[in-house]
């Protein structure tokens, strides 16, 4: 107990200090490396010291040269990263007694060089910690009579890299723990809304030569998950390759096809290897000042692959159009969205997105993070827009079997937040999940403060 709390007391007073003293921290870094080197010469007699003058401003000017070309990747062009996020979340299950209250912080800390002859170097690492007394479960703190609140404690690294730039035309290459994020998060991605970042050991080369092209390969070695590492769920080993391609020369929008063959080294995540292929059309056509409409379209093939111990295929579908508006008075422009997500099932096997960011599809009580057996449909609709600095954003779900046509059930979610003093964004966030057939309902509340460097 002692320990805990004074490991609560240094993060708060850490906290403090990166508020209000990080800008001045920046300003010193600054100043030191903007310092140049004394040269000095030793006295001698006039005609060894011109001699040796000669010599040793050569020799300086080298110096000076690499000096300056490295500071300028490591200080001028490299960046700190510090970011804080407080938050309060509130669980109410109808399968549990106890509603969960999960107070916490989280700091992400570390720093990115610029380039040096091509190279350079990131890394930075999370802490997240509970204040309070824990009414939640985390998944490690054996508060199982609560609602899961999926934010243990940790201390971690969380991304620590080499990369590579313009060594090889048109090609960068980063090597190490990194955040990776595909498109819309669907596939791949770093699940940012929980307080553990989802980071990946692998190696990536994203190679632009043709127009309008990016083409990219990455082979991930270990998955680091939300739950941490000393978690029994808290990383994946496996030896999976992804390629990824998009082509943006069309008027009306984007093009990408993507292949993503994941193979599992653990037994017991043997029937999460598979293979799949899919491709994505994503635009905007202007109609005038005012209006603009917006589409998008998906499809995607997945079929068991190496160690999995079934056999089974099974497809992705994603359609969305929507209109946004922007001649409103008072507000910002205005964006509505309908659309139609199918995963599906064949009573066995089911579509699955094991690496992607969840918590941002078919509602956010994650009810779904795991495709059930029959497939799911999610009919949605949603809209956004800002007033006076606030953005605001609300979306209602209706989710169904795809196999079967049970009915699961609805969704509510509204978003609300706000950034102010350039630093710092205040967010308020809340679902409510309506059961039907499956699991039960539910009700979220996140409170959210801020702060990112």
């Amino acid at each position: 107990m002692f320990i805990k709390t004074c490991s609560r007391s240094f993060l708060l007073s850490t906290f403090a200090v990166f508020l209000f003293a990080a800008p001045q921290a920046q300003a010193e870094i600054s100043a030191d490396g903007a310092a140049e080197p004394d040269v000095v010469s030793d006295a001698a007699p006039d005609e060894v010291f011109l001699e040796a003058s000669d010599i040793q401003i050569a020799d300086g000017d080298e110096n000076m040269a690499v000096s300056s070309a490295f500071k300028k990747a490591v200080v001028d062009d490299g960046k700190i990263i510090l970011n804080v996020r407080f938050r309060y979340e509130f669980v109410d299950e109808v399968a549990r007694a106890k509603d969960a209250n999960a107070t916490n912080i989280r700091t992400r800390f570390g720093y990115e060089t610029g380039l040096f002859h091509g190279f350079g170097i990131g890394a930075d690492a999370e802490w997240t910690q509970g204040l309070g007394y824990e009414r939640y479960n985390s998944t490690t703190n054996g508060h199982t009579a609560f609602p899961v609140v999926a934010d243990p404690d940790v201390a971690q690294l969380n991304q620590a890299f080499i990369k590579m730039e313009g060594v090889i035309p048109d090609t960068k290459v980063k090597v190490g723990r990194q955040r990776i994020i595909w498109d819309n998060h669907r596939f791949i991605g770093n699940v940012g809304w929980r307080q553990n970042e989802q980071t990946f050991d692998s190696a990536r080369v994203v190679n632009a030569s043709l127009p309008d092209t990016e083409l990219e390969y990455v082979y991930i070695n270990k998955v680091h998950t939300i739950f941490g590492d000393d978690s029994n769920n808290g990383f994946e080993q496996m030896s999976s390759n992804l390629v990824h391609a998009a082509y943006s020369g069309f008027d009306l929008g984007k093009i990408t096809g993507y292949a993503l063959m994941l193979d599992y080294d653990r037994p017991r995540s043997y029937g999460k290897s598979h293979w799949t292929t899919g491709v994505r059309f994503k635009g905007d056509y202007a109609v005038n000042d005012m209006w603009k409409v917006l589409y998008t379209g998906e499809y995607a093939h997945q079929e068991s692959w190496k160690d999995n111990p079934d056999d089974y295929g099974v497809n992705y579908w994603f359609g969305e159009g929507g209109l946004t508006y922007s001649g409103a008075p008072l507000v910002g422009p205005i964006t509505a969205k309908v659309g139609y997500e199918v995963l599906t099932g064949t009573g066995r096997n089911s579509f699955q997105t094991p690496l992607a960011t969840l918590h941002l599809f078919q509602g956010w009580n994650d009810k779904f993070l795991t495709t059930p057996n029959n497939g799911i449909t999610d009919l949605y609709l949603s809209a956004g827009t800002s007033i006076e600095g606030f953005k605001l954003y609300a979306a209602y779900h209706w989710f169904e079997a795809e196999h079967g046509n049970t009915n699961y059930g609805r969704e509510f979610d509204f978003d609300i937040k706000r950034k102010f003093y350039d630093h710092y964004t205040a967010q308020v966030t809340y679902g409510q999940y309506i059961a039907e057939n499956f699991s039960s309902g539910t009700k979220k509340l996140w409170l959210s403060l801020i702060y990112n460097y």
